[in-house]
């Protein structure tokens, strides 16, 4: 019964970021670049963990802190996290937002089911079997199905990918970028383990992320500028269009307590699970002003996919 509560907490987590995708893309729209959209969610997460810290853990931040770790596990989680999102941008324009998924996400399959079988960064092991394996595949299938669905899609991923000469070294660029979503898991997990808390652990790796990104975009644009206004019809913008990083805490913190339950690779899958739980509803309902889109056969059967995949790697 426990872990099906864990499971469902996992799903609920997940459902988390279209929501974080809506907001930092509507702010992206008024930033100069992703990079400043990035920012700012990182910096919102990082004064909300701040204060969650301050008021429930102080000394997860402070005095409890083991310093004898080595230095990757304080900002490993970090610069993964924060490389993830940055090759993902890059990614999008070189090889289109499905072929980017589909890719990412065998990327995470993969080093998912090596950190459960080896036991990495303390994970507690779990044997690759081959139904691991095959559920680690359905999912993959299921993304493929979700992903490759319109005609126009699939025309505009295909243009844009026969205009790069590269593409197959950007397809292995974007398997390897997958791995770096479990990686952040794995290691702040034991950072959780080196500050006594899981929320110490997120607002370092929060920390970390948010000074990187700072130091990006001093580096490529000579400062941090933040948007205030609509660039058309010079409108304040709305104070919730900042607030992506809330998503962004529950993402990382809901990570590194389920990791430990879960495991690696299931973590990844009941996220992925809610990512697209919840993205049926926007379309369903046509949320954040988006376009509405209905139900169809295909997105019954990547559910129905996701399920069986779960159930083979958990059961």
């Amino acid at each position: 019964m426990q872990i099906i509560l864990y499971l469902i907490i996992g799903v609920a987590i997940g459902m988390s970021f279209p929501i974080q995708a809506s907001l930092n893309v509507r702010l992206s729209v008024h930033a100069k670049t992703p990079l400043t959209a990035s920012f700012i969610a990182f910096l919102s997460g990082l004064i909300i963990l701040l204060i969650l810290n301050l008021i429930i853990d102080p000394a997860g931040i402070s005095t409890r802190i083991d310093f004898s770790y080595p230095l990757y596990v304080f900002i490993g989680g970090g610069i993964a996290g924060l490389s993830f999102n940055v090759i993902n941008i890059v990614l999008f324009a070189k090889l289109g937002a499905s072929m980017t998924t589909l890719l990412t996400i065998t990327g995470q399959m993969i080093v998912g089911i090596l950190i459960d079988h080896f036991g990495w960064f303390d994970v507690s092991p779990q044997i690759m079997s081959a139904t691991r394996v095959l559920g680690g595949i359905v999912m993959i299938f299921a993304i493929f199905v979700a992903q490759f669905n319109k005609k126009n899609d699939m025309a505009v991923t295909s243009s844009s990918v026969k205009k790069q000469d590269g593409k197959f070294i950007w397809g292995i660029v974007g398997v390897l970028a997958g791995f770096l979503a479990p990686l952040q898991t794995a290691i702040n997990g034991k950072l959780s383990v080196a500050t006594g808390s899981f929320l110490g652990s997120a607002f370092i790796s929060f920390f970390v992320g948010t000074v990187l990104l700072a130091v990006l975009l001093l580096i490529t644009q000579r400062g941090i500028e933040i948007p205030r206004y609509d660039k058309h019809t010079q409108q304040r913008i709305p104070l919730w269009t900042y607030i992506g990083g809330v998503c962004s805490v529950l993402i990382v913190t809901g990570n590194i307590i389920l990791l430990p339950v879960l495991g690696s690779i299931l973590t990844v899958m009941i996220f992925l699970l809610g990512q697209m739980i919840m993205a049926i509803l926007v379309d369903q309902f046509g949320l954040f002003s988006l376009q509405k889109r209905k139900i169809d056969a295909r997105k019954i059967i990547t559910i129905i996919l996701m399920i069986i995949g779960i159930i083979l790697v958990k059961f």
